[in-house]
């Protein structure tokens, strides 16, 4: 099967406008992308440390339900975190699911930014216990009569119609061991999100030997930062490297990975050239077994349009 392509839409961040939000999915389709996916946050200021400050930020469910009511286009999150009541949460999916027939996946994860927590009334020193009660409120839900007995929810013979189908695709986003056995225990497949080769080949050999004790098949999402331009050289001037550089090497997970001393450092994580250069490089994920590849285009929003069409000109094709 040929590689998929999905792109991280821009809903947060100064740049973001209802036409690369809202109006965008019907050209996406046309150009051959299968799916688009959202962040999920509360309180949103900027995320990562080279990302511009911004409040700017559209609620997941809301894009998800925009995309998939006007596109046939597969919607999705990377990272839906549990910051939502869950038998609240499992209605959303249920009818999100309904209305896309189908077309969800969701990258779901414990979730890192503290303000998220407190303005949801929840503390993020208890992620992981919510984390997996969500996770189980969610697959319970999928079938009729559901129970669950928690440690913040409890119910009996509840039926949720729409619920979540009993089908969907669940993938842990993270680029640590840990979430390479989260993924294993609780999800369908492993979605690292930003992950040099360095990283990703190590953690891949992790997550083959776990699948395998468990005797699952894992799927492996993955969403590199690109850029887009004549060359290399030109495509790496206009990307924040020194910020993402840091950015690596402020990942505890990572240090047996290092040094991040340079943009080579980065390839995987950063996909940065002329057309050619980009496909060889995603042709380098398709050989490491990635199913589905989640373009994000954020150091690159004063071309995103342009980028968005040269990519659906130029690099999908190579797929096809």
């Amino acid at each position: 099967m040929s590689l998929r392509f999905g792109l991280l839409l821009p809903h947060f961040g100064p740049h973001s406008t209802w036409d690369r939000v809202f109006g965008i999915g019907p050209r996406l389709e046309a150009l051959g992308f299968s799916s688009v996916f959202f962040r999920d946050q509360l309180g949103f200021t900027g995320g990562v440390s080279f990302e511009r400050s911004s409040h700017h930020f559209i609620d997941p469910f809301i894009g998800m339900t925009a995309i998939a009511s006007t596109t046939g286009l597969t919607v999705g999150t990377a990272t839906l975190t549990p910051i939502r009541q869950p038998v609240v949460l499992a209605q959303l999916i249920g009818s999100l699911s309904y209305l896309a027939e189908g077309r969800v996946v969701l990258g779901v994860g414990l979730g890192g930014q503290p303000d998220a927590f407190r303005l949801a009334g929840l503390s993020m020193e208890d992620r992981i216990e919510l984390f997996e009660e969500m996770i189980a409120v969610m697959r319970a839900t999928a079938y009729p009569s559901a129970a669950h007995d928690g440690p913040s929810i409890n119910f009996a013979d509840l039926t949720l119609e729409p619920g979540p189908p009993t089908d969907l695709k669940l993938l842990y986003c993270g680029s640590s061991l840990a979430a390479v056995r989260r993924a294993v225990a609780f999800t369908d497949g492993w979605f690292p999100g930003r992950c040099p080769f360095r990283v990703f080949d190590r953690l891949r050999s992790a997550l083959d030997a776990g699948a395998a004790e468990a005797g699952k098949v894992m799927c492996i999402a993955i969403v590199p930062l690109v850029s887009l331009a004549e060359d290399r050289e030109s495509a790496l001037a206009r990307v924040n490297v020194a910020g993402i550089l840091d950015e690596s090497r402020r990942k505890p997970a990572w240090r047996p990975d290092g040094p991040f001393e340079s943009a080579d450092d980065l390839r995987g994580a950063l996909i940065a050239g002329g057309a050619d250069d980009v496909v060889e490089e995603l042709k380098e994920l398709e050989e490491r077994g990635v199913d589905d590849v989640v373009l994000d285009l954020r150091e690159r929003m004063e071309a995103f349009e342009e980028s968005v069409e040269r990519l659906g000109a130029e690099v999908l094709p190579a797929f096809r």
